[in-house]
């Protein structure tokens, strides 16, 4: 039986989430899957895991491979997918069981290439669904200002607005569409990668359809990308950051999404300053004030700055904003550590 839809799932060192994963997947209402498993040079149990899962399912398929990075994994499983249509899957979430029953039926009658649906935030303390503005189905002319402008960034920092988070997670993409448009992850892109993607398939399709259904289940706690500390962060970011302006120059859509580039580089400035004073940073007090200062001090910061009205800005925001124009690394230092370890005590992302 060929499947329909083919699940990849890199794996790397998530031994205590991925049996709650996998039954997901192998419980899905749509049984025309193959699920592949990717084991990405795990340390831990992952790779018996992963085994013995297979064992008992002749629809999982695992590849076991040297640590490349979760890009080069998830390019692995498009590789080795022989399905009509392609969803991903981190190995630490999980999914309602009709998930892909339900957005293969809404893609279909849309006749879409891509189906975006809602998610779950699930926390410590409970559940949180997150919602999309966006409903119904996306035309080509309206996905620059209704989806991607939303992706790179939310349209101001005013409070209530909101953006779409850039996860392939909640994707079912034809696979057609990456194969046609040569689309794959970036393997030295080590954060954004899943932006960076998102964005190429919605400006290279001609449809998305919108699913309001909240089927994925995305799992944030201590040792989760979103909490953790990320050594270079800055760095890496801004990388990704330039890569993803390379792609709307060569679209064209570089000056259409200014604004927004603009909002994501204060985004991104404000993600590193909270990074350096993670409590596991493991940098000296005198390190991190100069890294905290190198950040405030780039020049194409200063110049996004001064194009925001900060009287129109939501009060946290002002603060921050107002601190990283005078350039106070010492302060900001102090107020994000505090931050940090109240969104530790709240369990949020």
């Amino acid at each position: 039986m060929k499947p329909m839809v083919s699940i990849i799932v890199p794996v790397y060192n998530a031994a205590p989430y991925l049996k709650q994963c996998i039954d997901s997947l192998t419980g899905q209402t749509l049984k025309e899957t193959e699920i592949i498993l990717i084991n990405d040079g795990s340390t831990d149990d992952s790779l018996t895991v992963c085994v013995h899962l297979a064992s008992t399912d002749d629809r999982i398929r695992v590849i076991d491979k040297p640590n490349g990075g979760v890009s080069e994994a998830r390019n692995d499983g498009l590789r080795a997918a022989t399905g009509e249509y392609v969803g991903f899957v981190d190995p630490d979430d999980w999914v309602d069981i009709d998930m892909y029953e339900r957005m293969l039926a809404t893609l279909t009658a849309a006749q879409a290439e891509v189906c975006m649906c809602n998610y779950v935030k699930e926390t410590k303390d409970g559940t949180e669904p997150v919602l999309m503005k966006q409903r119904g189905v996306i035309e080509k002319a309206a996905i620059l200002d209704a989806i991607v402008a939303n992706v790179i960034a939310k349209p101001s920092f005013r409070s209530g607005e909101t953006d779409i988070m850039g996860s392939v997670c909640r994707l079912l993409i034809k696979r057609e569409l990456l194969e046609k448009e040569n689309i794959w992850f970036d393997k030295e892109v080590a954060f954004m990668e899943d932006l960076l993607v998102c964005v190429e398939a919605f400006l290279k399709c001609d449809r998305i359809a919108i699913d309001e259904g909240a089927y994925y289940h995305y799992r944030v706690h201590e040792s989760s990308t979103v909490m953790a500390y990320k050594a270079q962060f800055h760095q890496r970011q801004k990388q990704a950051f330039a890569n993803l302006q390379q792609l709307l120059v060569r679209e064209g859509k570089a000056a259409a999404l200014a604004p927004r580039m603009a909002n994501r580089y204060i985004i991104i400035a404000l993600l590193s300053l909270a990074n350096e004073a993670h409590t596991d940073n493991p940098a000296t007090f005198r390190e991190k004030i100069r890294n905290i200062g190198t950040i405030v001090a780039d020049k194409e910061l200063a110049a996004v700055l001064g194009t925001i009205d900060l009287d129109a800005v939501e009060p946290r925001k002002k603060l921050e904003l107002n601190l990283i124009k005078k350039q106070a690394s010492v302060t900001l230092y102090l107020y994000y550590s505090v931050f940090n370890k109240i969104k530790a005590i709240l369990g949020k992302g």
